[in-house]
């Protein structure tokens, strides 16, 4: 999960998004309601820039970015495991995941975390692989998240 979530407000225009994107090197961002509160609202992604500039004139570009996120923001809350993730993306066919705790954003999971997980944990992975969903699962399960920079297991 990275926890270093970049930001905006609903109403920052689709020219000041793709700054936002492109100084911080990153393929989405969150937009929340407001930058006290932080509730997320929706996700910006570099699809939606690309569909968005696609549809408009350049003048266009002062446009609030609300009118072009994708929405509702798809969330967990921080109890999620490596497999819920898993499932959710798969169901919503999303590549992100907002982490929430409290209503609160902590963090962002995406499909590049869940692979590096399966990479780094390739004994955990085919050892939950080769139990039928039927089966008892472990008492704990061993997908759990690295929210608590511990591995559960």
């Amino acid at each position: 999960m990275s926890k270093n979530v970049i930001i905006a407000e609903q109403n920052q225009n689709v020219y000041w998004i793709c700054k936002l994107l492109s100084q911080n090197n990153v393929g989405c961002l969150i937009v929340v309601n407001d930058l006290d509160e932080k509730k997320p609202v929706g996700i910006v992604t570099e699809s939606d820039i690309v569909k968005t500039i696609g549809k408009l004139d350049l003048h266009q570009l002062q446009v609030p970015i609300k009118n072009h996120m994708s929405h509702p923001v798809i969330t967990m809350p921080v109890s999620g495991t490596v497999t819920d993730a898993m499932r959710i993306m798969c169901e919503k066919r999303v590549r992100r995941i907002v982490i929430i705790e409290n209503d609160k954003m902590v963090g962002i999971v995406t499909d590049k975390d869940l692979l590096k997980f399966m990479i780094d944990n390739k004994d955990v992975l085919s050892e939950f692989m080769t139990l039928s969903p039927r089966e008892n699962m472990p008492k704990e399960d061993s997908s759990h998240f690295w929210f608590c920079n511990r591995y559960v297991g």
